[in-house]
C-alpha cells in the first residue's frame, strides 16, 4: 500500500498498524491544500462472496453515518471520508498528532490519584457523548486514546463497532449472526467476551484504566476473588472516595456498575480535591514522567484545571525589575527566587497536578509559529538520595522514558551555589527534532530541576537566555 494513492486523492505514506480486520495508514490528502495528513482505515471483510459484500455493505453505510455524527465531538477524530475500492472499504479521518496514553502508562509506575482524576475525567466526558448517541465503543484502552501534541488533550479513536464489517460472518440464509466479541484483555467485561456488550462494558474499560494508572499494574495481571472482583487497593495509594468510584465502574455485573457515563461523571465532580501530601505519596517521580512530555503536554494539564484556580489570588508573587529586560520570580513555598525576561508568557503550575512551579515560554515569533520555546522548573521531594544518586537514576529514566533519546552532555554542574549536574539530549517527536537541557541540584530534601526545551535548530539561538535564568536561581534556607 505505501506509495498507493486511493481514491485518486490520498496517498499513502506511512503504515500504523492492523491486524485481521485490517490496516491503518497514514496519508496525504492531495487534493487539499498544503497536502494535509489523514488516516486512512482499509476494512477487509473476511469473505469476498456477493451475499457477504452486500452486508458488508449496509454496515458500513450505517457505521459512517455514526462516525460521522460522533466526529462532531472535539476529542473525536473528524470523519472526511468513506469509499469502497475493490470489494475493500475505506474511511478516512482526522490526524491526531500526539502519542497514545499507553506511552505514558510504564509498568511499575503509579501515577497520582489527582492526575488520574484527571484522566479518568476527561475520558469519561467524552464517553458521555457517545452514549448520547447510544454508540458502544468496545474497544476502549490506553493505544486508543490519543494524547494530542498541540494541546496535550486526549481523544478517543478505533471505534471497535467499525470491525464488525471485518468480522462479521453471514449464515445461510443471509442473516448475521449475534455479535462478535470484540475488546482487548484486562480492559473487556465479561459480559462482553460473551458477544453481549452494554454501556456498562465502556465504563468498566475506562475503570480499568484508572485502576492500572494507579497501581502501575495491566488490568489483566491483577488478582481476582472468587466472586470474579479485581483485587487493586492494596496496590495504590487512593483515597477510599475515587477508589470506590473506581471498584464500582469495574464491577463482575454490570448491572452493579454505573449505568451511564453520565453518572461517572456526576460521582467524579463529587469528589474533593485530594490534599498535596496524596500526591507526593503516591507518586514521588511523577515530575520525571512529565518532564519527557511535550510543552504542550504540560499546559493541557494546567488548562484542565483552570476552574480550580481561576480567580484565586497566586501563590507566588512577582516583582518587576526593568533594569535589564528581566523580571523577578518569587515562589515562598519552595525557597526559590530567579529571574525570567519580561517579554517571556509566565504559566504557574497548580501543585496539585504536578510537581511543576512556574514555566516559561518565549514569545510568539509569527502568527504560524507551531513551537514556542520552554523552560520550566520543578521541584519534587528528593528522600535520603545523594547527588549522585539522584543524578543516575534522572539519566537511567531519561532514557528509558523516551526511546529517541540521545544524550550529548553530561557534566557536573552548579546552580543556586550549590553542586549540581547537567545533562543535554536530542530527540523526536513526530517530524520535530528537539534539543533539551536540564540541570538539578539538591536542597532541604528536595530536587530542584530546570527543564529547557527548543526546537534543535533554534537551541543556541535561546541558550544564552536560558543559562542566565539558571544563573538567576536562588535557593533560600528554610523558616
Amino acid at each position: 500500500m505505501l506509495g498507493q494513492t486511493l481514491a485518486g486523492r490520498y496517498h499513502i505514506i506511512k503504515h500504523l498498524g492492523g491486524g485481521g480486520f485490517g490496516q491503518t495508514y497514514v496519508a496525504q490528502d492531495r487534493k487539499r491544500s498544503g497536502n494535509l495528513r489523514c488516516v486512512v482505515k482499509q476494512l477487509k471483510p473476511q469473505h469476498n462472496d456477493p451475499q457477504t459484500l452486500q452486508v458488508a455493505r449496509r454496515l458500513f453505510e450505517t457505521e459512517t453515518e455514526t462516525l460521522h455524527k460522533l466526529g462532531t465531538h472535539s476529542r473525536i477524530p473528524e470523519l472526511l471520508d468513506s469509499f469502497e475500492e475493490d470489494g475493500e472499504f475505506y474511511l478516512v479521518q482526522q490526524w491526531i498528532e500526539g502519542k497514545d496514553l499507553g506511552k505514558e502508562l510504564i509498568p511499575g509506575k503509579r501515577l497520582c490519584e489527582s492526575e488520574v482524576i484527571v484522566i479518568v475525567q476527561e475520558i469519561v466526558e467524552i464517553l458521555v457523548f457517545v452514549q448520547q448517541h447510544k454508540v458502544i465503543h468496545r474497544d476502549i484502552k490506553p493505544s486508543n486514546l490519543m494524547r494530542r501534541i498541540s494541546d496535550g488533550k486526549i481523544f478517543l479513536i478505533d471505534f471497535g463497532a467499525v470491525k464488525q464489517i471485518s468480522t462479521q460472518v453471514v449464515n445461510s440464509i443471509g442473516q448475521i449472526p449475534p455479535t462478535v466479541a470484540i475488546g482487548t484483555y484486562g480492559y473487556m467485561p465479561p459480559e462482553q467476551r460473551n458477544g453481549h456488550p452494554n454501556f456498562c462494558s465502556d465504563i468498566y474499560a475506562v475503570g480499568a484504566i484508572g485502576i492500572e494508572c494507579l497501581t502501575g499494574t495491566f488490568p489483566g495481571d491483577l488478582p481476582k476473588n472468587a466472586d470474579g472482583e479485581i483485587i487493586w487497593r492494596d496496590r495504590a495509594q487512593v483515597s477510599n472516595e475515587f477508589a470506590d468510584i473506581l471498584s464500582k465502574m469495574v464491577r463482575y455485573h454490570f448491572r452493579e456498575r454505573y449505568q451511564s457515563a453520565t453518572e461517572v461523571l456526576q460521582a467524579l465532580n463529587s469528589l474533593k480535591t485530594p490534599p498535596a501530601s496524596t500526591v507526593v505519596s503516591s507518586s514521588p517521580n511523577l515530575f520525571r514522567l512529565m518532564s519527557t512530555w511535550t510543552r504542550e503536554h504540560k499546559i493541557a494539564l494546567a488548562s484542565l484545571v483552570v476552574t480550580v484556580i481561576f480567580g484565586v489570588a497566586p501563590l507566588v508573587q512577582s516583582v518587576l525589575d526593568n533594569a535589564d529586560g528581566f523580571t523577578s520570580y518569587e515562589n515562598q513555598q519552595n525557597f526559590l527566587k530567579m529571574k525570567y525576561p519580561d517579554n517571556w508568557d509566565k504559566q504557574e503550575q497548580p501543585q496539585i497536578v504536578n510537581q511543576e512551579v512556574v514555566k516559561f515560554i518565549s514569545p510568539l515569533e509569527k502568527e504560524d509559529d507551531r513551537f514556542r520555546e520552554q523552560v520550566t522548573v520543578i521541584v519534587e521531594p528528593s528522600g535520603d538520595k545523594t547527588l549522585d544518586d539522584y543524578t543516575k537514576s534522572s539519566k537511567q529514566e531519561i532514557l528509558k522514558l523516551d526511546k529517541n533519546a540521545k544524550i550529548v552532555q553530561d557534566v557536573a554542574s552548579t546552580m543556586a551555589g550549590k553542586n549540581g549536574h547537567r545533562v543535554v539530549y536530542t530527540t523526536k517527536e513526530g517530524d520535530r527534532e528537539l534539543k533539551k537541557l536540564e540541570v538539578w541540584t539538591l536542597k532541604h530534601d528536595r530536587a530542584y530541576l530546570i527543564a529547557y526545551e527548543a526546537q534543535a535548530e533554534k537551541y543556541d539561538k535561546f541558550l544564552p537566555v536560558v543559562e542566565k535564568m539558571i544563573k538567576s536561581l536562588e535557593v533560600q534556607d528554610g523558616q
